[in-house]
């Protein structure tokens, strides 16, 4: 009968695990799907684009270009925060063996004289001295423990020495590694600067083909129509991506959210867009350039990438039909099918997009329409 049990409970062991395993496939072939999706109408939209302007084509390659760098960038400067801060631990760890290996050297020091006071005998003189059995016994025990005590600490003074040894060199490589960091960081930004150049050689250009208002309205319907195209392809994908139960409904949340991105808020949802018949999906934050874009909710990327008007956009699934938006970035910090938590720094505020000023597109979107996100974020 254990036999029989132990059989059972291995196949249900194994049944699970196949169920497992077939459930990470499926969840790899629907990221695929979503992917080729995006890729494909990345494609017809970026078709559509150059025909309509060689200049569009040219902001995109440059904003990605950028936005790719800017990413680098931020690596770097992460790295190199965390250098300096393992060569302060190393520095203030060499600092607290110096003091050690001092400590231990004065005991030992004391130690040596205190044998010395007690007396210099050795236990064979000091048994055929004729004192006293109780004072020859006090004796001995006074001789075995400052032995002892000596042996544990000159034991333990080598081993400082020996550490402190090994920490000299490896002190010496985490600076010259901070050192190559810093000219990464610099040749980084030299480069940055030279390609921030030519993106506004090409706005310029792009400014000058839209001079009237009628063109700007056309051009701004086209974005608007790129982003809900973009959007529905998303949409038909993601439904069968499921998040994990564990994950606290996005609804629940309502009212209690923090905005991603502090500044002054530029324009507000619903309100009309440069005095058209086009009103704002979401709103526009005014923020500090290369500031950090927080994710607002828990979910998976499910479009991390440049879209004309948009810019550097980067699109988080949140489960139950919600989806939040974030436009205009600088650069992005996850690729489609990460997974994001409340709170993560996903993107840094930039102007990507033909944008002039540093601001943050933020919109959120329940089953394709979009929804206030004054009544989701507080503050």
């Amino acid at each position: 009968m254990p036999t029989r049990n132990l059989v059972i409970a291995l196949l249900i062991s194994l049944l699970g695990w196949s169920a497992a395993v077939s459930g990470d496939d499926t969840k790899r072939k629907q990221l695929k799907a979503l992917k080729s999706r995006i890729e494909s109408v990345q494609r017809e939209l970026n078709s559509n684009r150059e025909k309509r302007n060689s200049e569009q084509r040219a902001l995109r390659e440059i904003e990605t270009r950028l936005g790719k760098l800017q990413r680098e960038l931020h690596n770097t400067q992460q790295a190199l925060l965390r250098q300096k801060s393992q060569l302060s631990d190393l520095s203030a760890r060499k600092r607290a063996l110096d003091d050690k290996r001092r400590t231990q050297q004065t005991l030992i020091e004391q130690q040596i004289l205190a044998a010395y006071q007690l007396g210099q005998e050795k236990k064979l003189k000091m048994l055929l001295n004729q004192q006293s059995p109780d004072t020859l016994s006090r004796a001995l025990v006074y001789y075995d423990y400052f032995n002892r005590a000596r042996t544990e600490q000159i034991h333990a003074y080598r081993e400082t020495i020996a550490e402190l040894n090994a920490l000299e060199p490896a002190i010496e490589a985490k600076a010259a590694e901070l050192d190559t960091t810093r000219a990464d960081l610099k040749r980084q930004q030299s480069y940055l600067a030279a390609r921030q150049k030519e993106r506004q050689t090409t706005l310029a250009a792009l400014d000058n083909q839209i001079s009237s208002r009628d063109q700007k309205l056309k051009a701004m319907q086209a974005e608007q129509d790129d982003l809900l195209k973009l959007l529905q392809a998303i949409e038909e994908e993601v439904v069968n991506i499921a998040l994990p139960e564990s994950y606290r409904p996005f609804h629940t949340r309502k009212g209690k959210m923090t905005w991603p991105a502090s500044g002054k808020t530029l324009h507000r949802f619903g309100t009309s867009r440069d005095g058209s018949s086009l009103n704002w999906n979401g709103v526009v934050i005014g923020a500090t350039k290369g500031s950090p874009v927080k994710a607002i909710h828990h979910g998976r990327v499910v479009f991390s990438d440049w879209l004309r008007g948009a810019g550097l956009l980067i699109i988080i699934d949140h489960g139950g039909g919600y989806m939040s938006l974030y436009g205009h970035n600088e650069s992005l910090l996850f690729d489609t099918g990460d997974w994001v938590k409340a709170g993560d720094t996903i993107a840094t505020v930039g102007n990507s997009g033909g944008r002039t000023e540093a601001s943050l597109y933020f919109e959120i979107r329940k089953n394709g329409r979009p929804t206030n996100p004054s009544g989701w974020c507080r503050g």
